[in-house]
């Protein structure tokens, strides 16, 4: 022991290493700063790989638009600009900082989005675009547009495997973008995300439409034989659950390709028939009357468009003695949109019809200038043909005539049917179909459909919305829904003086107003629990048609009224996905088979 100065005892200090000289604090410091440091990494890689994202998403709408358009050049030197994008974003969204953090708590699924995301895109880079854009010369819509009144089958045949393949690609994708929930994710990825997931959704519808249509047109357009198709021209001025009253019928020819307009007629040609040329569903003998069978005017009040072409086709063949291979359907306001690519057409007697007026031409203006049934039909013939012939030459803007297409039979303002039932069972799947949802697993469909019951042309000044809102889920699977339906008159105060041919002859509804049969659908299995008219409770019918309940309620609106219609209604067992909803597509533009948010989460 040793005797300090002041003869206290010395203490001997023993030296430790230097890692157990350090602190506590010391180590929650050294921890904290290599934190922060990861982060900085982290966060680095992340900018990066947003950025890198965002340049790939542009390139992949800027490729999109080349092949569309047929720039070979611009669409391969795009490709390379993707691939490069994408495959650096997948890099910065590897390694062991992005393997870590997607198990963190909460951060950990914005991290697990961002690589899922990086994934889909260098994945589509790779496998969907590359036999596309080997084929961008032909893979435009340019090979679907009719040339010199003929579709090139030889062309469609050969692009046919890239546009599989890119279908199914993106198809892929999009099954693994649809799980992340973009608008749950922190805010600086929440866009990039949710852009990414709608450009995919986009450009994957687009793949599949054009996968079909390279399926079905090379068999539908001849390729093997001969077809013919009833066309019939839907007239909105007279409201049926598809759009209107086929007003005027033609029959199409299609051979290797090549298309022709064959003989055209009006209602006044195929009148109605003394016995059924089909037989009526027990449900159809409880919901619709007997005319639906017998009358062409009355085959589209059912709002199963299928339904509808099998009667035609019955019509047809009865009335014509022609077998036709389809039916396929439009009206005035598609073919306004189809104009706006074509450009004017001038029909025989001279009238000129563009994009802004046709709608008004054909559903108002003839019948109140022409007072004779010749006349009218001759009118809207020469418009029928006037048009095709345009649209067959190819002389318009393809990209746009298209675009107006697909725009009509997302409004099933354009529907189709075809009688070969391989051919059939390809159309359901699309917009093309107009066919009423029924027992689709998870989802629910809704419909509410309106019908002219006094013979008239006033529908023209029907200004109409309807809407489809989810309440509670019930029991974990089933949805409370309800609808509401708005319609109100514009004709002027003086309706009533219009021609007949607008008003009809008073023998159904007062001359000038509106009689219509609103009927609502409840999911298949669902049912109705009220129904209101302005406020006002109403009778709940209990029919039913395709598995779904039919309520009904006959209205009379006069010029300047409103009425508006509300249904509340609970979905089957099960039904606990997105509920769709489908309407009768009016003069205005009308959203279809619009999909609503689930109740059930």
């Amino acid at each position: 022991m040793r005797i300090g100065r002041f003869g206290g005892r010395t203490r001997y200090h023993h030296h430790r290493p230097w890692y157990q000289r350090i602190t506590r604090v010391q180590v929650g410091w050294g921890v904290l700063g290599l934190i922060v440091v990861l982060l900085a990494a982290f966060g680095l890689q992340a900018r990066q790989a947003s950025s890198s994202l965002r340049l790939a998403a542009n390139q992949a709408e800027v490729l999109q638009s080349q092949i569309v358009a047929g720039d070979d050049v611009g669409a391969k030197a795009t490709l390379v600009g993707l691939q490069e994008s994408a495959a650096e974003a997948r890099s910065r969204t590897d390694g062991i900082l992005w393997i870590v953090g997607s198990h963190v708590p909460y951060f950990g699924k914005n991290v697990s989005a961002v690589q899922t995301v990086a994934d889909v895109i260098d994945q589509i880079s790779q496998e969907a675009m590359p036999p596309v854009v080997k084929l961008s010369k032909q893979v435009n819509l340019n090979t679907f547009s009719p040339r010199d009144g003929k579709v090139d089958l030889a062309a469609i045949n050969e692009i046919r495997p890239s546009i599989a393949a890119a279908d199914e690609a993106l198809a892929a994708a999009n099954d693994k973008l649809v799980k992340i929930d973009a608008d749950s994710l922190l805010v600086p990825i929440r866009g990039p995300v949710a852009t990414i997931q709608n450009k995919i959704a986009t450009a994957g519808s687009a793949a599949s439409s054009s996968r079909t249509a390279a399926q079905l047109l090379p068999s539908m357009l001849g390729g093997k034989d001969t077809r013919r198709y009833l066309l019939l021209i839907q007239n909105n001025a007279e409201v049926r659950p598809t759009g209107g009253i086929a007003g005027s019928f033609a029959i199409l020819k299609a051979k290797n390709g090549k298309l022709s307009m064959g003989e055209q007629g009006s209602t006044q040609d195929l009148p109605p028939v003394a016995k059924p040329v089909i037989p009526m569903t027990k449900d159809e003998k409880t919901v619709f009357p007997t005319t639906l069978v017998t009358d062409l005017r009355d085959a589209n009040i059912t709002p199963d468009f299928p339904r509808t072409g099998e009667i035609t086709r019955a019509l047809v063949k009865k009335g014509l003695g022609v077998d036709v291979d389809g039916v396929i359907s439009v009206d005035p306001i598609a073919l306004s949109y189809v104009l706006g690519g074509t450009g004017p057409v001038t029909v025989d007697n001279g009238a000129v019809i563009d994009q802004s007026n046709a709608v008004s031409t054909l559903l108002n203006r003839l019948y109140r200038q022409v007072q004779d049934n010749d006349e009218q039909d001759d009118f809207f013939a020469s418009a029928a043909r006037k048009i095709f012939d345009v649209v067959k030459s190819g002389d318009g803007q393809s990209r746009v005539v298209i675009s107006a297409l697909v725009a009509a039979a997302n409004e099933n303002r354009l529907t189709v049917w075809s009688s070969h039932e391989d051919e059939q069972r390809e159309i359901r799947t699309t917009n093309l179909s107009g066919a009423v949802g029924g027992d689709d697993g998870e989802t629910p469909h809704v419909g509410v459909y309106l019908s002219d019951a006094a013979s008239t042309k006033m529908e023209f000044y029907l200004d109409y919305t309807t809407i489809l809102r989810t309440g509670r889920c019930l029991r974990g699977d089933v949805q409370e829904l309800s609808t509401t339906t708005e319609l109100r008159s514009n004709a002027p105060s003086n309706a009533d003086r219009l021609s007949p041919y607008v008003t009809g002859t008073g023998a159904f509804t007062p001359r000038g107003t509106m009689r219509i049969s609103v009927r609502a659908y409840s999911p298949f299995d669902g049912g109705f629990t009220e129904v209101r008219v302005n406020g006002k409770k109403q009778t709940v019918y209990a029919d039913r048609h395709l598995g779904r309940n039919v309520t009904s309620v006959t209205l009379v609106i006069n010029p300047g009224e409103t009425y508006t219609v509300t249904t509340s209604m609970i979905s089957g067992r099960g039904q606990r996905g997105d509920a769709v909803f489908s309407t009768t597509p009016g003069v205005q533009q009308t959203l279809n088979n619009v999909r609503v948010q689930s109740a059930c989460g």
